[in-house]
């Protein structure tokens, strides 16, 4: 088990600073009741902590001074206002501020500058406001989360950490703080009323309760599970129909009863295939689809159980937003129904707790990733490598801009030299920590705030989870798909019966049985064929059937023993 530190998001933001007294916050010309801290300006205006100007204004969008500052938190938590001498030679006693700048600073709530000055014309930025208040209110707890633009050696830090805990603050949308942002009005109205009443609290973060990213080892395949924090889940693909059985064993021994969304990234057999499985017995409360159309066997059966059990389908949108969990932001980062190929219509998703993150790529391609990179925030904590390992995803330029600290490798026993070596040493150069479900078997990902667990022990605790070697003796030496036929040859030493084995073709998911006390003898040579001139003279030719199985652009053939172990695959 691995822990990766990352940098936190969560939701709204706020902040700010004021002066002198005057008007009611009701009446204030500038502020009127659809701004979106007015009732945070009237509480605090009420009770005589802020004031306005001598023309009836607020100015809520006008910065907010050290001088200020002193005095707003100064009247809020009670210290003597009354206009003294201080120890600051730029602050004398005719400063409106100046006794709650001196009490403020023998309270050890504001501190001047090694200087001798306090600069009370100086903004104050949203990092010192932070340390103000988490002094002010003597606050001692701290966030387990973060922002992803505050690291630890920031003199704001703890304080910015303080007030998230209090929900005195949340955040911006795109998990950042802004500590050198000037702090305004308005926006200090909202933190100080926060800091002194809970019903203007934000919601605090979530540590209790993180959201997990479960990459299922579906052999050569891709299924990841989400499980957000609100218990709701989310299935990205199911791998191939031979994996299915094995997805839906993994969801019920994971708890999940009911999936409340799964995405169909694009229409290739090895992502679909296990979701006929798993739409026949798990209910489904909504699919996501690429929109991306196939003629293949196992997606009209897939759209057939949708159908039939009359389950909400959608096609995704490059941008949209997936609202199931108020504490992770899901967003499609792309999506194409009118792409040429079935990977470049890959749904590609990133989910966010804060200030680490999850970004599933699909198939989708080099071209694409560009596209992402240009239009999309693609930093990510974690990565769900593309396309198996396949130098036709993660370049290197995408993989910089990810900046993964962990990648997540989806494969099996395979020929097509998935992972390729180029993807692995762009991951090793930035520094990733690399994990593979056909080495590891399957692998969980916690997210925790910014503190990311890896877990790579197998989930049913059967070691690392490597499937069952498959015999080496018996490949698939080359599959015709113009001419219908695949060859497939015997070269151990000893014969091999193959009664109740099986050649399946991925992409249509169709299934030839060998005829049982079918023996292939050592050296020997079979030819399964298909198609109008299919042949049928046994040992040599074994005939499928007389209609046309594999798809000419391109078709995946795997041979299964009678264990339903993968022995060979082309």
């Amino acid at each position: 088990m691995k822990r990766i530190i990352a940098s936190f998001v969560t939701v709204m933001m706020v902040a700010g600073l004021l002066t002198p007294f005057s008007a009611s916050a009701k009446s204030f010309s500038d502020v009127p009741t659809t701004h979106t801290f007015f009732d945070e300006i009237t509480y605090l205006s009420d009770q005589e902590i802020i004031n306005g100007f001598n023309e009836g204004t607020f100015a809520p969008s006008k910065p907010v001074t050290r001088a200020a500052a002193a005095a707003m938190i100064g009247r809020a938590i009670g210290l003597d206002g009354e206009q003294r001498a201080t120890t600051f030679e730029d602050v004398g006693q005719s400063n409106f501020a100046s006794g709650y700048i001196q009490s403020a600073v023998e309270a050890k709530v504001i501190s001047g500058y090694t200087d001798g000055t306090y600069k009370p014309g100086k903004v104050v930025t949203r990092g010192e406001m932070a340390i103000f208040l988490a002094r002010a209110f003597d606050l001692t707890v701290k966030a387990e989360t973060s922002f992803r633009d505050v690291s630890p050696s920031m003199a704001a830090s703890d304080s910015i950490l303080k007030i998230l805990a209090e929900g005195i603050t949340g955040g911006y949308t795109d998990g950042t703080y802004r500590p050198n942002q000037d702090v305004t009005r308005d926006q200090f109205s909202a933190f100080l009323a926060r800091a002194l009443d809970d019903r203007f609290k934000q919601d605090k973060p979530n540590t209790h309760d993180p959201f997990s990213a479960h990459f299922i080892d579906v052999g050569q395949g891709d299924s990841t599970l989400l499980t957000l924090t609100n218990g709701k889940t989310i299935l990205i693909d199911g791998g191939r129909q031979s994996a299915g059985e094995k997805v839906v064993s993994y969801l019920k021994q994971a708890g999940v009863d009911s999936i409340d969304l799964v995405v169909a990234t694009h229409p290739d057999a090895d992502h679909i295939g296990g979701l006929l499985d798993v739409l026949k017995d798990i209910p489904v409360k909504k699919v996501l689809d690429s929109g991306k159309a196939h003629t293949s066997h196992t997606y009209l059966d897939y759209l057939n159980l949708v159908d039939q059990k009359n389950i909400p389908f959608e096609v995704a949108k490059t941008g949209q937003s997936i609202d199931l969990d108020s504490n992770v932001q899901i967003k499609v980062l792309h999506a194409d129904e009118n792409a040429s190929d079935n990977n470049d219509a890959s749904i590609v998703l990133r989910a966010t707790n804060g200030c680490s993150s999850v970004l599933l790529t699909a198939d989708a391609g080099h071209g694409i990733e560009d596209e992402m990179i240009r239009n999309a925030d693609v930093q990510s904590t974690v990565l769900r490598t593309g396309h198996h390992g396949s130098d036709t995803s993660t370049s290197k330029s995408f993989v910089e801009a990810v900046n993964p600290s962990a990648a997540i490798l989806s494969y099996g026993e395979n020929s097509y030299g998935h992972p390729d070596p180029k993807v692995l040493q762009s991951l090793k150069d930035a520094g990733s920590e690399i994990y593979s479900t056909y080495e590891m078997g399957d692998i969980v990902a916690n997210f925790n705030g910014c503190e990311v667990t890896v877990d790579d022990r197998s989930y049913n605790g059967d070691g690392n989870g490597v499937s069952e070697p498959a015999p080496a003796n018996v490949m698939i030496s080359s599959v015709d798909v113009d001419a219908e036929v695949v060859t497939i040859k015997n070269n151990g030493k000893e014969d091999v019966d193959m009664t109740g084995w099986k050649l399946v073709s991925e992409e249509g998911n169709q299934s030839f049985d060998f005829p049982n006390g079918f023996v292939l003898k050592a050296g020997r040579t079979v030819h399964v064929t298909s198609g109008k001139y299919a042949a049928h003279n046994p040992p040599v030719y074994l005939k499928w059937t007389g209609s046309y199985i594999w798809n000419n652009e391109g078709d995946s053939s795997v041979i299964y023993n009678a264990k339903g172990v993968k022995v060979s695959g082309h």
